[in-house]
């Protein structure tokens, strides 16, 4: 499945997403890639005025947070799937941002080979988080509930109590779910789970692509 056998594709959400929401379009076979205007300007450039590509794409991520950036890409490549990634770039101005990156790599029909990858980059930089209801925060903060689905981000994706709201957060906002179903969904799954098991970041990355679809 792709994000835009959803409905909800980069290109086609162009006009539902707020301006610190980025899209992007990596064609990995072509080596081309598209970027959103509002993808040109989080890394501080005017819309195509320069030519998206990997080599700029890695220039502005804040080198303290490459190793965890590698080993969510070179899990995407080698598995395909859903993935995300909370973590600092520096813009063409030096401007430094934290955000988080939410997508889909998709396979081709032998699942041998990631074809491509898609998905959106959320601005979650302090002074930048209109989206965010501050009392839905405190009121999640508070349920028991919660704190099994962020000590799960934690843990897997290395993140502190923050980094893994804004993690949940932005499934919210770029599949336009509410974050309180989304965490009803993902408690849900967490449920069904063999508690016995631990959780791969795969597996933790699929539960938060279906909890927010």
């Amino acid at each position: 499945m792709t994000l835009d056998q959803t409905d909800r594709g980069p290109r086609a959400a162009t006009n539902r997403l707020s301006d610190n929401v980025g899209r992007y379009e990596w064609d990995i076979k072509a080596g081309s890639w598209w970027w959103s205007d509002s993808m040109y300007r989080l890394y501080g450039y005017e819309p195509e005025s320069v030519e998206p590509s990997m080599e700029r794409f890695l220039k502005h991520k804040h080198p303290n947070d490459m190793a965890r950036i590698d080993a969510v890409f070179d899990r995407a490549l080698s598995k395909g799937g859903p993935f995300s990634c909370y973590h600092r770039i520096i813009d063409a101005r030096g401007k430094q941002r934290t955000v988080v990156v939410v997508g889909y790599s998709n396979r081709n029909p032998q699942d041998t080979e990631t074809l491509s990858m898609e998905g959106f980059m959320v601005d979650v930089t302090e002074g930048t988080r209109h989206e965010t209801n501050e009392a839905l925060r405190v009121l999640l903060r508070t349920r028991a509930g919660i704190e099994q689905v962020k000590g799960a981000l934690m843990l897997v994706h290395g993140l502190d109590d923050d980094g893994a709201f804004e993690v949940l957060r932005s499934h919210s906002q770029v599949y336009n779910k509410k974050l309180s179903a989304v965490v009803a969904d993902l408690l849900a799954m967490f449920r069904h789970r063999d508690t016995a098991e631990s959780i791969s970041r795969g597996e933790l990355d699929q539960m938060l692509w279906d909890a927010a679809h």
